[in-house]
């Protein structure tokens, strides 16, 4: 068994290779480092890791990543390579912002879409989507973070329901969770108020779900009742109460 892990060497996507490796699967890795991948070799010496060095920032790489990828049996695909940014408009950089966009939704359309018609076209497969409960409703100071998790949350919202309507054996999953102790926030600048989860309890339940087949996966109670909340919140004042609670704001 062979899963594609993207942004598999730290943070949740290294959590997740984890979680699949466990559970006796060899694992694609796909990153621009290594990373952390040296701890899951020692600590499955028994399953096959193999690196691959990419920068999905570029449409370039994705494409010649999924020609290498050609001709293998995947039978997982993982998207959860990604990263954030957090700051006053004018002192947030543009350059910064358009590969925010490229990584977090452009890569995520070329990639996704490519392996989902490679699981229809053999009949079966399952693709797990990390997206983020920024997605839940925008935000001040992470405008674009949150509307590029709003595109990856809508985009699979609709390619679980084409699935659903032809009665697919291929599955897809949402994984929306919130603060992850994860080095997301140190790499988007951003200080935690509410404590973060584990990203190994997060990855386990993210793969819990996957193979149950269940499409939106939410860790915690805190942050199911967030979503459940943002479905009758006008946006204006979901970004006024993120205003308020921000300390880069104040």
């Amino acid at each position: 068994m062979l899963a594609l892990v993207t942004g598999a060497s730290s943070g949740i996507g290294l959590a997740i290779a984890a979680e699949l490796l466990e559970r006796g699967y060899d694992i694609l890795a796909v990153s621009r480092t290594e990373g952390r991948l040296d701890e899951l070799r020692r600590r499955f010496p028994e399953r096959e890791i193999a690196f691959l060095p990419f920068d999905l920032t570029s449409e370039e790489a994705c494409f010649r990543l999924l020609k290498e990828t050609e001709g293998m049996t995947i039978d997982v695909f993982v998207d959860s390579a990604g990263f954030g940014d957090i700051g006053f408009l004018e002192k947030t950089s543009l350059s910064k912002e358009i590969d925010m966009v490229k990584l977090n939704d452009i890569a995520t359309l070329i990639l996704g879409k490519s392996f989902l018609l490679r699981f229809l076209e053999k009949g079966e497969g399952k693709l797990l989507f990390v997206s983020s409960a920024a997605s839940f409703g925008p935000a001040p100071y992470m405008s674009l973070y949150h509307a590029t998790k709003a595109f990856v949350t809508y985009l699979v919202h609709g390619y679980h329901r084409e699935l659903k309507r032809r009665k697919s054996s291929v599955s897809v999953s949402l994984l929306l969770p919130g603060p992850v102790d994860s080095g997301f926030a140190k790499a988007a600048g951003m200080t935690m108020r509410r404590k973060a989860m584990d990203p190994a309890k997060v990855a386990r339940k993210a793969v819990d779900g996957l193979f149950a087949g269940r499409f939106e996966i939410v860790p915690g109670l805190w942050m199911k009742t967030v979503h459940l909340f943002s479905h009758f919140v006008p946006k204006r004042v979901i970004t006024r109460l993120v205003d308020k609670s921000s300390e880069i704001g104040r």
